[in-house]
């Protein structure tokens, strides 16, 4: 049976044939062009997205058999990963990209519901996330590195009305904003408070998803409009 709700499994799968159809676009000289990223090629983000996609597989598959160890072995290693698959030429790279999102997509879909609340560490001692929260963390990393591609027609305006919001809130509760501010989406009608604020703290005002990509970390802000200095927000 599977555990993680359809909606999210089925939102997922959406977002990572945009991505596949973009990646499938890139031949070498253009996975070799400057992504959105500081020092990161489109390979890089392309290596970094099929890595990701390998250890959360590991992780759900541990998870299912009762074995869960940490999705990577450091921080460093992972670096090096990205580094040493960047490089590996566009045939491998894609291949291990394509390959490891079909093998995430199965896992998800298969996943018992007992293993829903099972916890996996990312690092060894580091943040530990539920099983039921894979398919939407996942998304978030194939949505915003999709933008990080820097590929023509697909940026943050691109992003569903309902990731811009989920990135909106999740970032919201992560932040520790001083002093603390609230953000409203116009386009939704909806607000979130960031740092623990209250009434008659600064409001930030603007789309759901230019609101997402100056939270997470991109952009300057443009498009938003606050009744005070704009907060400065670190990258996610």
């Amino acid at each position: 049976m599977p555990t993680t709700p359809s909606a999210e499994i089925v939102r997922l799968a959406d977002s990572t044939r945009r991505l596949v159809r973009t990646v499938d676009g890139l031949d070498e000289p253009a996975l070799a062009g400057a992504s959105l990223l500081p020092d990161w090629s489109r390979a890089h983000v392309v290596a970094h997205l099929a890595l990701n996609a390998e250890a959360m597989a590991r992780g759900l598959e541990g998870a299912r058999t009762g074995r869960a160890e940490p999705l990577y072995d450091s921080p460093r290693a992972r670096a090096d990963d990205v580094e040493e698959l960047a490089h590996a030429g566009p045939s491998e790279l894609r291949e291990r990209f394509l390959g490891s999102a079909a093998v995430l997509a199965d896992l998800l879909e298969a996943m018992p519901v007992t293993t829903l609340a099972t916890e996996v560490e990312w690092y060894p001692g580091g943040m530990r996330r539920q099983v039921a929260t894979f398919a939407d963390i996942r998304r978030g990393e194939v949505e915003v590195h999709h933008v990080d591609l820097a590929t023509p027609g697909y940026d943050h305006t691109a992003w569903p009305g309902d990731f811009a919001a989920w990135v909106v809130a999740t970032r919201a509760a992560a932040l520790d904003a001083d002093p603390p501010f609230t953000v409203y989406a116009g386009d939704l009608d909806r607000a979130w408070s960031v740092g623990g604020g209250a009434e008659g703290d600064p409001v930030v005002t603007g789309p759901a998803h230019t609101l997402a990509w100056w939270l997470s970390g991109r952009g300057s802000g443009e498009g938003l409009a606050c009744d005070g200095p704009l907060p400065r927000i670190g990258a996610w």
